[in-house]
This record gives structure tokens, C-alpha cells and sequence, in this order.
């Protein structure tokens, strides 16, 4: 039975790892999106430098919780009594911990920090965003929209 649980523990973690955000595609939307109205701001663009783009809290939690199942479900299958009480929960902590790394590394991402001059009254606004696979790195002299509304924003080149 310890075998099937850990199997099944192993096979969760994998599907969860699987399901961490990709923040690098336009081809999705988020459901919190739709039917709301967005500001959309003709410009170009007059400064961009590359950022990293830390992990968000959910794919660190995530891969704390998987750590921590399989470091337990790993430790259950030592020992007897007392000593495999203290093997599940040192490798659960040690498999949280060792989780939470590989979700902060695999949550990490490149991104961009634009500046936008508008090309109506040459306000400028600042954007950070990730580096969409569709469109890639944005050079300066870009010109497009900047979409903001809603807490989210970005800017996309004219023809997307």
C-alpha cells in the first residue's frame, strides 16, 4: 500500500509541476478577464530593458506542497514507529523546502520594462511585462498600443 501511495504521490507532483503558469503567451485569457473594458493608448515605444520577473506566491506554494507530500510520502516508507514518524515529517520539511526552490526557479521568468510615449499628448507611462513568445524582446522605436484596465496591462506591437 506505502508504494502505491508514494506512486500516486509522485505522479501528483508531476501534474502539478506541469500546471505552473506560462506567462509567456497571448494565445489565453483569464477568466477574471473577460467583459471588462480595457484603456488602449497609440504609442511608442522610448525605452525597454530586460528584467527578471520573479515567481508568483501560488507556483512557490505549489512547490512547497508537492515538496512536502513527496518528502513525506518518501519518508513514510522508512523506519518503524517512532522512527518513521520522524523520517515522514524530516523529509516532508526537507521536501518543502527542496519544493519551494524549484518552484520559485520554475516560476521565474524574463520580462520587459517598457516606457511608452503616448502619441496623442507624449505623456509617458512604464509597463513591466513578460517577454510574450509571439512577439519577443520589444525594441525601442516600437510603435503599437498600450493596454491597460482591469490590474493588467501591456503593450503590444501594431499587428497584435
Amino acid at each position: 500500500m506505502k508504494k502505491n501511495t508514494y506512486i500516486a504521490l509522485v505522479a501528483a507532483g508531476v501534474l502539478g509541476l506541469a500546471s505552473c503558469s506560462d506567462m509567456t503567451s497571448l494565445s489565453g485569457t483569464s477568466a477574471s478577464s473577460v467583459g471588462t473594458v480595457a484603456v488602449v493608448i497609440p504609442g511608442t515605444v522610448v525605452s525597454a530593458r530586460t528584467v527578471d520577473v520573479e515567481a508568483s506566491s501560488s507556483d512557490k506554494g505549489l512547490g512547497t506542497a508537492i515538496g512536502a507530500a513527496l518528502g513525506a510520502g518518501s519518508g513514510s516508507l522508512l523506519g518503524r514507529g517512532k522512527g518513521q514518524i520522524v523520517s515522514t515529517v524530516g523529509f516532508g520539511v526537507v521536501g518543502a523546502l527542496a519544493g519551494r526552490g524549484v518552484g520559485a526557479a520554475a516560476g521565474k521568468t524574463k520580462g520587459q520594462e517598457l516606457v511608452i510615449q503616448s502619441d496623442k499628448d507624449k505623456q509617458q507611462y512604464r509597463v513591466i511585462q513578460p517577454i510574450y513568445s509571439q512577439v519577443g524582446a520589444i525594441p525601442v522605436g516600437t510603435h503599437g498600443n498600450l493596454q491597460y484596465g482591469n490590474g493588467n496591462s501591456k503593450f503590444l506591437p501594431d499587428g497584435f
